[in-house]
Formats: structure tokens, C-alpha cells, sequence
């Protein structure tokens, strides 16, 4: 039996897209987005990243530089599409970032067709902000820190393989992390979407109206969801958040 935080590959079509998750998080905060794609046409992957999926003491070693890693490798299994789109949540948006800020020509894959950003880390609020610009700056201590509950609006009790807790040294890594996909955004010249929640508690939506205007990107769409939290596909509007992906990315074809 699949867990929610098993990677999933779903759909056959000519057109795929790579689903990137969040820090802490699985591949089950985006299956709602992978389901609505496949369902499109699309073919839709999702990797999971190094330390996640099991313990989160199993984050402890692994670095920014790893989840980039894997990511990019993820990318390169779309290989022989027709077309590929990226669409990340939260860390995940930084990932997809740093992939889109690069030509991809030399490896077989087709020019990027468009990537959606969704609740994109640049500009932390709450707890996530002491935990990143704060204790961030500090130097790393072997020390873990909960999470608290999920920044999710819906009542309904939610399982996605997601952890309650985070090392202290991924403050330094999540805030360089974001930092350096803000430098890199006027490399991305595929058309971007921005989903943000207005209630986003972790990440604040002033990040991603910064973003919107750093982009490089011939056609930039933001919206705000009034009604959700962080994690979007998993949120009251999670069907919107979805069809508006899926749109987007039918308009960019």
C-alpha cells in the first residue's frame, strides 16, 4: 500500500510536469495538483526529496545542495516530453527557481514551458521568521524544533507524510536557499504563476508580489487565495489553486 509520502508519477501524456515539494513536506501536499494535471493530459511527477519521508532527524545531513540535486535529476527524467512545466510549493518554488533560471538545451530537454510558484518562500512570516532570519544567522547547532500544526485553513484532519519537526541548522539553509533563488529570478524568462494563500502564516504573500516584479518572464500571474493558508493544494481552495495551474500551463502551450 502507498504511503502520502510515497513519490508518484501520474498521467501519460506528451507533456510533462515535475511537482516539487516543500521543506518538512511529501509528494502527498502536491498530489491534488498532480491528479488535476494527469487528469489534463499531462503526465505529472513527483520526487521525494533526500530526508524526507522518514524521519526528520534524517534532514540533519542532508543540505540545499542535495534537494537541488535531486531536483535537477527529477527534471531530467522528463526527458523525451514534448514540452515540461515545474510547479513547487513553498521550498519547493526555490527549487523550481533554480531550475527554471537554467537552459536545459544541452541535456535533450525541450525549453521550459512555464512553472508555477506556489506559496514561494522569500519572505518569511511567524515562526518561520525567527526560524530562518533569526536563528538562521546563528551558527548551526545539533538541535531539532517543532513545527506545530500545519498552516492549513480546513478543519479536516490531513495526512501527507509531512513532519512535525525541522533541524535548527535548516534556518541558515532554508534562508540561503531563498535568497539565492531571489538573485536568480531575473535568469527565468518561462510565463510564471504565483498562488499565495492570504492567510499564509508561514510565508508571507509580499514575497511573492517581490517575486512577481523580479521575474524575468515575458507574462508573470499572481493570485492571492483569501481563504487558504500555506499549503495550498491541500487547502479550502484546493480545487482553484489546481485549475488554475492546469490553466495557466494550457495557456502556455
Amino acid at each position: 500500500m502507498s504511503r502520502p509520502s510515497d513519490p508518484f508519477a501520474l498521467g501519460d501524456g506528451q507533456d510533462a510536469c515535475l511537482l516539487l515539494h516543500g521543506l518538512t513536506g511529501s509528494p502527498g501536499e502536491m498530489r491534488p495538483v498532480g491528479e488535476a494535471l494527469a487528469l489534463a493530459g499531462f503526465r505529472a511527477v513527483a520526487p521525494l526529496l533526500p530526508g524526507h519521508g522518514t524521519a526528520a532527524e534524517d534532514l540533519y545531513p542532508v543540505t540545499r545542495f542535495d534537494l537541488l540535486r535531486a531536483a535537477e535529476s527529477a527534471f531530467l527524467s522528463l526527458r523525451g516530453a514534448r514540452r515540461v512545466y515545474l510547479c513547487g510549493l513553498s521550498a519547493g518554488a526555490l527549487l523550481a527557481i533554480h531550475l527554471a533560471a537554467k537552459s536545459w538545451a544541452r541535456e535533450g530537454l525541450p525549453g521550459l514551458s512555464a512553472i508555477a510558484l506556489l506559496a514561494p518562500a522569500i519572505e518569511f512570516a511567524g515562526a518561520t521568521w525567527l526560524f530562518a532570519d533569526v536563528l538562521g544567522r546563528l551558527p548551526a547547532l545539533p538541535f531539532m524544533i517543532g513545527k506545530g500544526g500545519r498552516d492549513i485553513q480546513t478543519a479536516a484532519p490531513i495526512d501527507d507524510g509531512s513532519y512535525r519537526a525541522v533541524p535548527l541548522r535548516w534556518g541558515g539553509e532554508l534562508l540561503a536557499l531563498s535568497r539565492e533563488a531571489l538573485k536568480l529570478a531575473h535568469r527565468v524568462r518561462a510565463p510564471a504563476i504565483i498562488l499565495h494563500g492570504a492567510l499564509d502564516g508561514t510565508v508571507s504573500p509580499a514575497g511573492s508580489r517581490k517575486l512577481s516584479r523580479e521575474l524575468a518572464s515575458p507574462r508573470v500571474e499572481l493570485r492571492i487565495f483569501p481563504r487558504s493558508g500555506h499549503v495550498l493544494p491541500l487547502d479550502q481552495e484546493s480545487a482553484e489553486v489546481c485549475r488554475a495551474v492546469v490553466q495557466f500551463f494550457q495557456g502556455a502551450k
